[in-house]
This record gives C-alpha cells, sequence and structure tokens, in this order.
C-alpha cells in the first residue's frame, strides 16, 4: 500500500557507505535449507499442472515493487509485478500474488506457502543459509534521514549516540544499526511509521533502503496533489562504497 505523500516538513538525507542488493528468493529451483528438498522437475510439473506460479510479498509500503493501483478497476502494480508476470509466461502459466508480511517472506516460503518470495528481499549471508536466491536484480544503499530543522549537524551514525533512530525490523538496515554503538535503536514493522514518527520529532532519524526513503521518506509531489497539497524538495548530502559481493 503505498504511503501518503509526506507533510510540509522537510528532510535532509546522508547516504550510508554501503551497497547490497535485492533479490528474488527462489524456492523452486533448490527448495529451503534444512527441509525435505523437493526435486526441481517434480516442483516445476506440480506448478505447471496447477497453473499458476504463486508468489508472496507485501503491499503495505510496497511501493515500487508492488501495491495497489488506486485507479478505479485497477489491480497490483509495481515492477515485481511485472517481473512475476514475466517469470509466470516464461513457465507457461498465471502469475498469482499471495499476500503475507514481509518479515515472515522466508518461513512463509520454507513452508510452502507460494512457490518464490519476490518483494525487495535483501540478499544476506543468513539467509542464503535458509533458500536459494536468483541472480541479484536491483542494488540499493542504505540512506539515513534526518530532519532538515536541526540535522544539520548529522553527518553519519556516530552523530546519533544515545539518541532514538529507527528501522524497519528484519531489515539489513536494522543489522547495521545494531553494529553501532550507542544508538537507541527503534524497531517498526512498516516503513511509512517510522517517517511519520521522525516528523512528529520521535525520532532523531531513520534509516532504511535508499527507494524506501525516496518514496516513503522524504518529500515529494503527490501524483494527484491538491491545490492545498504541501510540496517541497530535500537537500541531500550522499557518499556511497560498494561493499564486498
Amino acid at each position: 500500500m503505498p504511503g501518503p505523500a509526506s507533510s510540509g516538513k522537510a528532510n535532509a538525507t546522508t547516504r550510508l557507505a554501503l551497497i547490497a542488493s535485492f533479490a528474488i528468493v527462489g524456492g523452486i529451483a533448490l527448495g529451503a535449507a534444512g527441509c525435505a528438498r523437493v526435486p526441481r522437475a517434480d516442483a516445476l510439473a506440480r506448478l505447471r499442472a496447477r497453473g499458476t506460479l504463486r508468489w508472496g510479498g507485501d503491499v503495505q509500503g510496497g511501493e515500487p515493487y508492488v501495491f495497489q493501483d488506486l485507479r478505479p478497476g485497477s489491480g497490483l502494480t509495481g515492477f515485481e509485478v511485472e517481473i512475476a508476470d514475466g517469470l509466470a509466461r516464461r513457465l507457461g502459466v498465471r502469475a498469482e500474488f499471495v499476500q503475507n508480511d514481509w518479515q515472515t517472506l522466508i518461513p512463509s516460503l520454507e513452508r510452502g506457502d507460494f512457490d518464490v518470495a519476490l518483494n525487495g528481499i535483501e540478499v544476506t549471508p543468513a539467509r542464503r543459509a535458509r533458500v536459494a536466491f536468483t541472480r541479484a536484480y536491483y542494488a540499493f544503499s542504505e540512506t539515513l534521514v534526518v530532519p532538515r530543522a536541526g540535522g544539520d549537524g548529522v553527518h553519519g551514525l556516530g552523530d546519533l549516540r544515545g539518541r532514538r533512530v529507527g528501522t524497519l525490523e528484519g531489515s539489513l538496515a536494522y543489522d547495521l544499526l545494531r553494529a553501532a554503538p550507542g544508538l537507541d535503536v527503534v524497531l517498526y514493522e512498516g516503513v511509512e511509521e517510522p517517517y511519520l514518527d521522525l516528523e512528529r520529532g520521535r525520532l532523531a532519524a531513520v534509516v532504511l533502503d535508499n527507494i524506501i526513503a525516496a518514496r516513503y521518506g522524504l518529500p515529494r509531489r503527490a501524483s494527484t496533489p491538491s491545490p492545498s497539497a504541501p510540496t517541497s524538495r530535500s537537500s541531500s548530502r550522499r557518499w556511497t562504497a560498494r561493499s564486498p559481493r
């Protein structure tokens, strides 16, 4: 579910020195580590007999991956919707979306609730030990977002010691914050809520993937703005460095 356009309070951003990647989690090809493995041919045969490729994702805060198109009569949209449709066509079946909380996508995949999980899932060693990933199809960096008012002195996590920093539970950003000393890390279940708390002064900063920050954390013009809808631009200070692959 795409978030509303941000309110008039502008934010500045500092991009942290980290590059990682998103990828589809493939449950069809190899299955889950530690579970009974199903031969690839058998799994594909069952999928084709069923006539659908069931893929798991979460529309809550899912822009631009998978979210509800608000135009009358429209369904789901997003670039992962297009990827799923393309995969299904190659297999000669129809794509079928299965709503699932983002944080439990991998356990649900291991349980067999769907064939693949496809929802901006960050590739980490711990996840590689459990499921098979395809080749990465999206690269991202982590972005530190602070309020424009009072945020000029924040250039990195070291400037936030003893202060509250919000992020998404189960995310790579959470792992990054957990490794930084002295932070009061506040966990959220959705991607919109931490930015709302940042605007309300309940947080000093938010760290999440840059594509999430761009759509939910930084002021942007709504697709159909009302005459009174506030719009503004954020200033930014950014630097990136590639992490080991």
